[in-house]
This record gives C-alpha cells, structure tokens and sequence, in this order.
C-alpha cells in the first residue's frame, strides 16, 4: 500500500505527511498521492487523510499509448511532464486564508518542488484553477471547467477506507524516501 513518503510539513491544521500509495485501481503510470495529517493541531477536526492527488507520468505510460495518444489525454502532450488528472481536499483541510498557508498548496508545492507533478490540467474547477496557480508549475490554459466529476465522492470514500487500515499510523517513523 505504501510506496514511500516525503518529509513533514508543518501546516495551520498540524504536521503533514504525503504519502505515495499504491492503488490498483490506476494502472503504472498513475501515482497517486495521500496527504496524512500525523499530528493535528486541536482546532483541526477533520479527517487525518485529508487529501488525494493522482498525476500522471507520460514518461512511464506504455509506448503505444504515447505514440497514439486519445485526444482528451492532456497529460500525453509535450513536454512528457508528470500531470495533475485529479484532486480532492476533504473540507476541513481546505483554507481560505493566504494560498501559501494552504495546507493543500503546501502539498501540492512539495510535489512539484520534487518534481512529482509540474503540470497541471486543462480541465479544472474554479477551485482546482486558484489552486493551480498558487502551487505554480505549468499552468495550461482552461480546456474545460469541470463541477462535480464525481472524483470528490470515490475521493472521499478511498480516503476513509484508507483510514481504517494501519499503513499510516507510524509514517514519521517509517522515514521512507520519496515514492519513486
């Protein structure tokens, strides 16, 4: 389940790890990361898995896929860069305060200094736009706004059943590398 973790970040709701994890739902190319919140702060009241990103790898995908791309595979263009597809911050995680404060442009700020993700998607929410912006990296032009893909509710049911599994509850021990 655990592929690797970066290092702590302190955050306005606590330290906070993110987590490489493994999905067998996304095929090789797709890494998908976890934000763990491993020590909350006491105003914080929401879940200690408190957000999801899955970026895609052109440089990993299979041959066939790159050289014969379907249209709507933004992340297949050049430059071949590690591409934002999807992300979801529960509620609680989600500030409105300075962006850099941000606990999910902090992590999505990490990823990118990592070079874990550098670009982001054409199609986004209003939100996923401010969001984009504030972490910085290649920021397309808006192909599509999107309300409501239906990621934020598998998002939010992966992120509680990850929580009931022990993978996470000892991450700063762990000291893993990063999860490539």
């Amino acid at each position: 389940m655990l592929r690797g973790q970066l290092p702590p970040l302190t955050t306005v709701v606590g330290r906070v790890v993110v987590c490489e994890v493994d999905l067998r739902a996304f095929p090789p190319h797709t890494h998908v990361y976890v934000a763990v919140v491993t020590e909350p702060e006491p105003h914080y009241g929401g879940g200690r898995l408190a957000m999801i990103v899955t970026v895609n790898d052109p440089r990993e995908a299979p041959r066939e896929l790159r050289e014969n791309p379907l249209p709507d595979a933004v992340w297949l263009r050049d430059p071949p860069e590690p591409t934002v597809t999807n992300l979801y911050a529960r509620p609680a995680f989600r500030r409105k305060d300075v962006p850099a404060r941000r606990p999910a442009v902090q992590v999505g700020r990490q990823l990118r200094e990592r070079e874990l993700l550098l670009r982001h998607s054409t199609m986004r929410s209003a939100d996923g736009d401010r969001w984009a912006e504030a972490v910085g990296g290649t920021v397309p032009s808006l192909e599509e706004e999107t309300v409501g893909s239906g990621f934020g509710s598998w998002a939010e049911r992966e992120l509680d059943r990850m929580e009931r599994q022990s993978w996470w509850h000892h991450l700063e021990a762990q000291r893993l590398g990063p999860g490539r």
